[in-house]
């Protein structure tokens, strides 16, 4: 009994390490299929700006 108490916490973070391989493997694969895009972080702040913009100039059209 005590040899199994000596193996039990060795094989259950084996068991832990073997889940979290797993785990970024999955990960990564599931990267991969979307397709890792560039990022633009100014792009979409752009995007948000003009978008405002753009609501404000209607805004401004409706009140004339």
């Amino acid at each position: 009994m005590k040899h199994a108490a000596k193996l039990f916490p060795i094989a259950l973070q084996e068991l832990i390490e073997i889940g979290e391989k797993a785990r970024k493997q999955r990960e990564d694969r599931e990267r991969a299929k979307r397709g890792a895009l560039p990022r633009k972080p100014g792009a979409c702040m752009q995007v948000a700006c003009r978008e405002k913009q753009a609501k404000q100039l209607q805004l401004q059209l409706q009140l004339k």
